[in-house]
């Protein structure tokens, strides 16, 4: 090869080189560009049990996380909770405060309500953008013990439904594939037990095939030919399902993936119909959106090799996704790799059994993998294990590790990780059959950005409506409407339609039921109606929720657990009914007001003209045009405001200074002035002038023909769990009956920095096999759960 040739092919390979870089680079950048605008956030909600009588409470506690890194989010300072049944009619809902990615509610089941299945779902404002197949859900079950309704009869008809996922996506002719499958019954439940055979046009075995756990499976086959295969699957009740495989391609992309021994991960790509070619493919591996690998290698023979180090590969699922030399995608695979880091919870009561109404000592201990402390926040659940109650088959580690970021259902979800034999087979056929992505690729080499409907509540409920013509029902934009919450503390908010006549308005800690009062400015006179939309979601998962069946056997074990909740709905009646009223800040929206008066601090004067004249000195009292007009004093320019300013009545906006003037002074505790331009939202108001009443409920205030009333539920208080104690032998011989099914729940078990905490409860009156159930988190993201357990007999031990 003389030296101009050597020149040209250096050369050649430097542009190949410089463009495989660029083309990286591209997509690299691409897919970084979507994944900084598409942060997503995980909830997962520990309930006290799984079974409940009608009239009981459900205690739980949301856990709000960051959904690339599964660390505590700080973003969402709300998270909803909805209780729907199979048929997605919804029966409850509720807000919770979330503090630091923690928060906690209860939610109390009517004596009404039918027996059945139901789903406790939650997820935060910014969640509904990615849609409620994203959605945290657990099932429960529910039994009326005084009502049929609800029940039905066992369905004995027997449906199966199977699909088969070829490894990558593709089947190509004359090359080997890995074609997983999946069975499930009515209720989406895998399967346990079938057989099945693939047989060409001419009804030879190609292959057989069973399932492994959960109704999935796989096997290896070659399709000759791109005609259809058949299965023919034998089921349990004794009969047959016929059904295509996916079609074979004349040609394609084949993808292999598998785990190559020391710490690397091969992926071979198979691409028979290039020919004496060798076009490029492209190797992308990403871990919950952050970038681990990029690879391009070249086809030769008819395969392209690529090996990857394990520990560069995030924790928990990654994508494998193929690029052909157009920058198609045209294969993808999911693998998992155990998460390296954990936390282990250990609780321990300080005996295996107990008397009636005798203290329990519960020691915790939290620690990491390296048995190091961990500070962690948890929540704990004590409760009585019979033939109704069972043990859950998911936790809060399982869940935001592997559930959480695949589609549909996964069954016994903490198995995969119980370290049983078969759990690495087990886990790598969920990855081929239950592939998922949240987004399209063709978004992301489009430059086409996520878009964003629902904004993260980073400081609160951001409430959202509409005002309208209420002749036309044509939207009005640029109009401010005001929405206040009247009370103790003043909230008053305030926000400008857009084209569309949306409004939108961001409070802070408005808890509890109440009221929301809602009027346009003065200024915009002609009719209008105002609609506030509710923040639940009216859009549901597909996955199934299997209808109840009781058997006879339950009749006896129903009955005495209607029994204990009817005597604590009886005896416990008051105790069920404290709430913790949360701590607020008490200063208003403006701050420190720049004067304040205390009206009974001050000569009473029976007209508020009089009030304001003779002691609030920063305030002008005059008329116009036979109407009353109020100036105050610019502090900061020494002079007098021009409009008139901000009117408050219990953080209500009054924009008629004559209606004010009009209201008994008698029933007003404070007055504060704000003596300067403010800024807040939309408005600029020329200072501020709150007058605060005794009872903080505008009481015999007539409001404006144009306000708007509703009836508006806030976050929740914190119901009190009542544990009662027996600490003297006096309150040990009460003659009430203690017939608790749930001996404790705590959303707020925390541990120091030495990772340890102890609690005390007491037992009751029923007998029984108990068990705690501890979930949580430490503040990196290491999430964990542990058990332990007791008996409860007539005697201690």
């Amino acid at each position: 090869m003389n030296k101009y040739k050597l020149t040209f092919f250096f050369l050649f390979i430097l542009l190949q080189a410089h463009a495989q870089n660029a083309a990286n680079d591209s997509l690299q950048q691409q897919f970084n560009r979507y994944t900084q605008n598409a942060f997503s956030e995980k909830v997962y909600v520990h309930t006290d049990r799984n079974f409940y009588i009608t009239g009981e409470i459900m205690w739980f506690k949301a856990y709000v996380t960051d959904g690339m890194v599964n660390y505590p989010s700080n973003i969402s300072k709300l998270a909803y909770a909805d209780v729907i049944d199979r048929n997605n009619k919804i029966f409850l809902q509720t807000k919770i405060e979330i503090k630091n990615g923690n928060g906690n509610g209860s939610l109390y089941l009517p004596v009404n309500m039918p027996s059945g299945n139901y789903k406790i779902r939650s997820y935060t404002n910014w969640m509904k953008n990615a849609g409620a197949a994203f959605y945290f859900e657990k099932a429960f079950t529910v039994v009326n013990a005084q009502s049929t309704a609800g029940l039905i009869t066992a369905d004995t008809t027997a449906q199966y439904d199977i699909q088969f996922f070829p490894e990558g996506g593709n089947l190509v002719k004359k090359v080997e594939s890995k074609v997983a499958f999946r069975m499930t019954d009515r209720n989406g439940r895998g399967v346990p037990a079938f057989t099945g055979v693939v047989v060409n046009e001419t009804h030879d075995t190609i292959a057989l095939f069973r399932p492994s756990r959960f109704g999935i499976g796989y096997f290896n086959f070659i399709p000759t030919d791109t005609h259809l295969y058949k299965a023919y699957i034998s089921t349990p009740s004794g009969g047959t399902i016929v059904k295509n495989l996916p079609a074979a391609s004349e040609e394609g992309y084949v993808m292999k993936l598998r785990k190559a021994g020391r710490g690397e991960v091969e992926v071979i790509v198979y691409s028979p119909g290039t020919g004496n070619t060798t076009p490029a493919v492209q190797l992308f591996v990403h871990t919950r959106g952050s970038v681990k690998n990029i690879q391009t290698k070249m086809i030769q023979n008819g395969s392209a090799h690529f090996m990857i180090a394990e520990d560069i590969l995030g924790d928990g699922i990654s994508h494998f996704t193929i690029f052909n030399s157009l920058r198609q995608p045209v294969c993808e695979r999911l693998y998992f790799k155990t998460p390296s880091k954990h936390l282990l919870i250990n609780a321990k009561a300080n005996k295996p059994g107990y008397g009636r109404r005798e203290k329990v000592t519960v020691s915790i201990n939290s620690t990491d993998t390296d048995n190091i402390s961990v500070p962690a926040n948890m929540s704990l659940a004590v409760y009585r294990l019979d033939s109704l109650q069972t043990s859950g088959q998911t936790d809060i580690f399982s869940y935001l590790w592997l559930s959480a970021d695949l589609k549909g259902t996964v069954e016994s979800p903490s198995w995969y990780f119980s370290g049983a034999d078969g759990t690495a087979e087990a886990m790598d056929n969920l990855m081929l059959t239950h592939g998922w992505r949240k987004f399209e690729w063709a978004d992301i080499q489009q430059n086409r950005l996520p878009s964003h409907t629902f904004l993260p509540e980073y400081t609160g409920h951001i409430i959202t409506g509409k005002i309208t013509d209420s002749a036309t029902r044509k939207p009005l934009p640029s109009v401010t409407v005001y929405l206040s919450v009247p009370g103790d503390r003043t909230q008053c908010y305030a926000s400008t339609s857009d084209a569309g006549g949306n409004i939108r308005f961001y409070t802070r800690e408005v808890y509890g039921p109440g009221e929301v009062i809602l009027q346009p400015e003065v200024s915009f006179v002609s009719g209008y109606t105002i609609e506030i939309n509710t923040p639940f979601q009216d859009q549901f998962s597909a996955k199934p929720l299997a209808a109840l069946q009781l058997s006879a056997e339950l009749k006896n074990a129903i009955e005495q657990n209607s029994v204990n909740a009817q005597a604590q709905r009886k005896f416990l009646a008051d105790q069920l009914k404290i709430y913790h009223l949360p701590q607020t800040d008490s200063l208003p929206f403006y701050g420190k007001p720049d004067e304040k008066y205390l009206l009974d601090d001050y000569t009473r004067f029976t007209t508020m003209e009089e009030v304001l004249r003779e002691y609030v000195s920063g305030v002008l009292v005059g008329r116009s045009k036979g109407k009353f007009h109020l100036n105050i004093f610019d502090m900061a320019n020494n002079r007098l405001f021009k409009e008139n300013p901000l009117v408050l009545l219990d953080g209500v906006p009054v924009q008629d200074m004559d209606r004010i003037m009009r209201y008994d002074p008698l029933k007003i505790r404070k007055l504060e002035l704000v003596k300067r331009r403010y800024y807040y939202g939309p408005l600029v108001v020329d200072g501020i002038l709150n007058f605060t009443t005794h009872k903080s409920n505008l009481p015999e205030f007539e409001t404006d023909d144009r306000t708007v009333i509703l009836d508006y539920e806030g976050m929740q208080w914190q119901r009190a769990f009542y544990s009662p104690l027996y600490e003297t032998k006096e309150q040990a011989a009460g003659r009430l009956p203690d017939f608790r099914n749930l001996l404790y729940w705590s959303p707020d078990v925390i541990t120091g920095k030495d990772g340890r905490a102890v609690l005390t409860f007491f037992t009751g009156d029923v007998k029984g096999k108990y068990t705690g159930i501890i979930e949580g988190m430490s503040a990196d993201g290491k999430a964990g759960s542990g058990t332990f357990s007791f008996e409860v007999k007539d005697n201690a031990q």
